[in-house]
């Protein structure tokens, strides 16, 4: 019997997320598994790279499997991961579980969860993005609690963090070329054995601004749930399978999506 395809873990929710350890839980039995993540949230960052910034990645006891936290970015954690940290070249790059979906193209484009894939993607490791929607009601409080849920939302994590499995331990093995591929991967809050799931394209949707004064006379970026309730999205797109309580799967392709060359 072979070595076990090896793992690299990321996330943008921080080292401490629930939904990072229940997504290592499962991968450890199909793969050998290392991770390295933000040292805390680090939301709506995209792509972005530390310019400034000294990156001290450090040594996280306790997990299941070789684990750092890193002063950075989520695609940071990878680029870093990739170049100095791992023994040797991962088979697959995981970036999640996120709390909350990932879906339409303004989402996506913002997503430090989508960002840590796309470091994968671009060192030409096949990766994916998994995100699990929450009850908008409960969103904040599971936030501040980093991920920790019990009963049925528990239940739709663990099978959640099954299927995203699953789909690594196949995308590993897939002989395709994967560079600037991103398969984003999104589950409903009430994901069960028999949820399907979609294949989509991503929802076109113009969320207009992010931002909303403060009582300092500043502005904060502020999540509006109508940005998706009042969307009418078309039926072969992430936002329409999020509606149905479907699992999704788009394929970010960034090759296909840049300007050809003359």
């Amino acid at each position: 019997m072979g070595a076990a395809p090896t793992v690299l873990v990321t996330n943008d929710d921080g080292i401490g997320s629930r939904f990072l350890i229940e997504l290592t839980n499962a991968l450890g039995k199909r793969f050998e598994v290392f991770v390295c993540a933000p040292d805390g949230e680090r939301s709506w960052i995209g792509h972005a790279i530390s310019r400034h910034e000294r990156l001290v990645p450090v040594v996280v006891e306790g997990m299941n499997c070789p684990a750092w936290k890193v002063n950075g970015t989520p695609a940071d954690c990878v680029n870093l991961a990739l170049g100095h940290l791992l023994p040797r070249r991962p088979d697959a790059v995981v970036s999640g579980i996120n709390l909350g979906y990932n879906v339409t193209w303004p989402m996506i484009l913002s997503s430090g969860t989508i960002g840590g894939a796309l470091e994968g993607t671009l060192e030409g490791i096949p990766s994916m993005a998994v995100s699990m929607s929450l009850p908008p009601e409960e969103f904040d409080l599971i936030r501040e609690k980093q991920g920790e849920v019990h009963g049925a939302l528990l239940d739709s994590l663990r099978v959640t963090a099954q299927k995203a499995t699953l789909f690594a331990e196949k995308l590993a093995a897939s002989s395709e070329e994967q560079r600037f591929v991103v398969h984003n991967l999104n589950f409903p809050e009430s994901s069960t054995e028999e949820t399907p799931m979609m294949e989509v394209e991503p929802a076109r949707l113009q969320l207009g601004s992010l931002f909303a004064p403060d009582e300092t006379g500043g502005y904060q970026l502020l999540y509006r749930t109508e940005w998706l309730d009042e969307a009418d999205p078309e039926p072969n797109t992430d936002l329409a399978a999020l509606r149905m309580g479907k699992a999704s799967h788009a394929i970010i392709d960034f090759a296909n999506s840049a300007p050809a060359h003359d």
